[in-house]
């Protein structure tokens, strides 16, 4: 064995920096006892030593010297050091000795184990292997070790940016299925794809291509472009990239009238926005302005009112195919749990259309497709248990030509219970009532893909929990108290298909083992449009009509966000930031000034689209400030970092880039305080690959770790109980 070079059977490195009480006769110990040849690192302490003292340390294997160096303790009569299995290694037990003029004062054993077996055949496959950006390909891996898990990861073969990693599970027959797509930030051309298995080997490897994107050629279209006030506008943005974010305003001079459009542009980049203009707007010329990505694109006139002479001449005359459109459908009345089939023909080849689906006057659902080219169109309408028996109206809405209209009938089944009475609902708002029978219920509401809401339960009878299943039936969100109450909700989160959601209410919460086996409640299904939030200061109104206000954040992995409010003793206002899933990411409600609420230092782990709402306890009307801090995360190195930890400020990040196979020490030093637990966690693109966690925290903590794979990394260190605080030290050692 030589010292850390990888040129004998063992690395070995030594570092002095530790410091420990002395001890009365010297003891060696090895930690962890036992480890896979060619990954295993041992942490090997020896305490109780005369003070800066020269010591020998030999490592034996089958009775035989295979590493020897001598070493100088501490000041505390301290040696540490690391050791790492390397090529070469044969699995065995090593015995670890100090010596002292020839004289064994410490001793230990660790263990070198046979390589875990791997999977011989595994093979990676991906349909199609060439697609354009956005587009979804199948990866099949097979071959694999059966019910074992493996981390996948894919990288650009030209950027060497990874694009992907995450856990999979085998199945039983050793195969592993998922698919994939390009988004924003991913880099085009070849990819690699690389399969390890739980001990870091790589089994299988993989390519394919995803073709450049093409540039943003980015048009606008109102339909109508022309308007009564109070009536819906549909705003088709294309042109765009994939998936890109898509937001918009309405604007009178300088004043906002709409700000709570947003979208996400579609694998072909097309986004479609619909808004309804304010019943009371003024007849004039107004901007619905687009913004992408958070940067204004470009804008477009709309007019409401009677439409000047001159803005009719200026319109092309519409074709005469574009006057003769119908619309039928069928059957025109079936009962409940029934399918009605729209169809639209003499349309224009291409036209962009909005299907609008009202009963009594008040719109309940509504979705945008384009003609095909034979000018023809078509739509599936599925009714469900939510839906209230009656006659229903399919609006067909065109830019130009005629708007036909259609009619059909909804039943009520006579062998079915009569269906709960829904409450009075808006355009934006649906409500329905119903009742627990045998302890559960289940309401459902058609969904549209791209479209955000937020699912609030509510009962004066029972402390309800809540469930969102999804089309395919697989469980979306579950949640029990949120916001302070008794009664659950589920979002805001965008839908990511179209189809039947179901929320199933029961009556027994999640830490009771038993609940209400009846009892009234209703759910509300409203559509969400954050509009952007940025760092400053934004002034916010709540009413009785909007207690809510809704933001959106862009943050990425690492971001730390401190969002505060300022009411001035007007609100016992509360925050919420909800995570891309729809799931809380964090609540509070009185941490700030007065009753205020405040988030502070918020530690961000995933990347996306976050969105904060904002209430007050009491749903309350009144305003305030709304301020956000987005603080750039800490880089970490061998600099030494100072880190405070206290009740206001319960974790801090660092991350730092490292490459697979490297070995990495963290340094952790106490300057003062101490608290009942800390928290270290290393990860990357949400994978731990470094946990630790203290009762109490030594005045050094060093903690060697290797990579499994590269990338940047995301380090947390968390404090854990109510006391007074800890201060600390933090570096980064590569030893290598």
């Amino acid at each position: 064995m030589k010292i850390w070079k990888k040129t004998g059977l063992c690395g070995l490195v030594c570092w002095l920096t530790l410091a420990a009480l002395a001890q009365i006769s010297p003891s060696l110990s090895i930690s962890p006892g036992a480890g896979e040849i060619e990954k295993a690192v041992f942490l090997i302490e020896i305490d109780g030593l005369e003070a800066q003292s020269c010591y020998k340390i030999e490592i034996q294997y089958a009775g035989a010297v295979v590493f020897s160096t001598e070493i100088e303790s501490d000041a505390a009569g301290h040696i540490p050091f690391l050791i790492r299995s390397t090529a070469g290694d044969q699995p065995g037990v090593y015995r670890v000795r100090a010596l002292q003029n020839d004289s064994v004062v410490a001793q230990g054993e660790f263990e070198l184990t046979a390589p875990s077996e791997q999977a011989a055949n595994a093979r990676v496959t991906v349909q199609p292997q060439r697609v354009a950006f956005g587009r979804p390909q199948a990866i099949h891996i097979g071959g694999l070790l059966p019910n074992l898990s493996h981390s996948i990861e894919i990288i650009s073969d030209i950027s060497q940016q990874l694009a992907y990693r995450r856990a999979h599970k085998s199945s039983p027959a050793g195969e592993i299925d998922f698919d994939i797509f390009a988004q924003a930030g991913d880099s085009p051309g070849a990819q690699v794809i690389a399969v390890y298995d739980e001990a870091g080997t790589l089994v299988a490897l993989g390519d394919f291509f995803i073709e450049e994107p093409p540039a943003r050629d980015v048009q606008l279209e109102l339909r109508p472009s022309s308007v009564q006030a109070g009536d819906t506008v549909a705003v088709q943005v294309d042109g765009l990239a994939a998936f890109d974010a898509v937001s918009a305003q309405m604007l009178a001079a300088d004043a906002v009238l709409v700000d709570a459009l947003s979208s996400r542009a579609s694998s072909d980049g097309a986004a479609s926005l619909l808004f309804t203009t304010p019943a009371e707007l003024a007849e004039g010329s107004y901007t619905i302005v687009i913004f992408v990505e958070g940067d204004e694109m470009m804008s477009a006139s709309l007019l409401v009112g009677a439409v000047p002479t001159a803005a009719i001449a200026e319109q092309p005359a519409p074709s005469e195919a574009a006057n003769t459109a119908t619309i039928e459908t069928s059957p025109q009345s079936a009962p409940i749990g029934s399918s009605h089939r729209v169809r639209a023909s003499g349309l224009m080849a291409g036209e962009s259309l909005v299907f609008e689906i009202s009963l009594a006057g008040e719109v309940v659902f509504t979705t945008s497709q384009r003609a095909d080219a034979d000018g023809r169109a078509s739509l599936e309408l599925l009714t469900g248990d939510e839906d209230p028996p009656g006659e229903y109206t399919v609006k067909l809405l065109r830019e130009a030509g005629n708007q036909p209209t259609a009619n059909f009938v909804v039943t009520t089944p006579e062998s079915a219970p009569p269906p709960p009475e829904p409450a009075p609902t808006s355009s934006t708002v649906q409500v329905i009532k119903s009742r627990l029978q045998n302890g559960s219920a289940q309401v459902s509401f058609l969904g549209t893909a791209g479209r955000m809401v937020e699912l609030r339960v509510e009962s004066a009878e029972f402390d309800p929990a809540a469930s969102l299943i999804g089309p395919d039936m697989a469980l979306m969100l579950a949640n029990d108290d949120s916001r302070g109450s008794k009664n659950p909700s589920l979002g805001p989160l965008a839908l990511r298909e179209s189809g039947n959601y179901t929320v199933e209410v029961v009556g027994a919460p999640l830490m009771m083992p038993q609940g209400a086996d009846s009892g009234a409640f209703q759910v509300e299904i409203e559509e969400v449009l954050p509009a952007p939030l940025r760092p400053g200061e934004t002034a916010f109104a709540l009413t009785a009509e909007s207690p809510r206000r809704y933001y959106r954040l862009a943050l990425a992995a690492g971001d730390t966000v401190s969002v505060g409010i300022d009411s001035g003793g007007a609100l016992d206002s509360l925050l919420q930031l909800i995570a891309p899933d729809g799931g809380e990411f964090a609540f509070d409600d009185d941490s700030g000034g007065g009753l205020d609420a405040e988030l502070s230092n918020l530690a961000i782990e995933q990347s996306g689209d976050y969105i904060l709402v904002v209430t007050s306890f009491d749903e309350r009307a009144g305003s305030g400030a709304l301020r956000l801090e987005r603080n750039p995360v800490r880089q970490l190195g061998e600099e030494v970092a100072a880190v405070a930890l206290n009740d206001k400020s319960v974790r801090e990040r660092f991350v730092f880039s490292a490459a697979a196979e490297e070995l990495l020490v963290l340094n952790i030093r106490k300057r003062g305080g101490d608290v009942a637990d800390l928290l270290v966690r290393a990860s990357i693109e949400g994978m731990e690959v470094m946990s630790h966690s203290t009762m109490g925290v030594p005045d050094a903590l060093p903690l060697p770790f290797v990579m499994p794979m590269s990338g940047q990394v995301l380090l947390t260190l968390e404090k854990v109980g109510v006391d007074d605080g800890i201060s600390l030290d933090v570096s980064l050692q590569r030893p290598g």
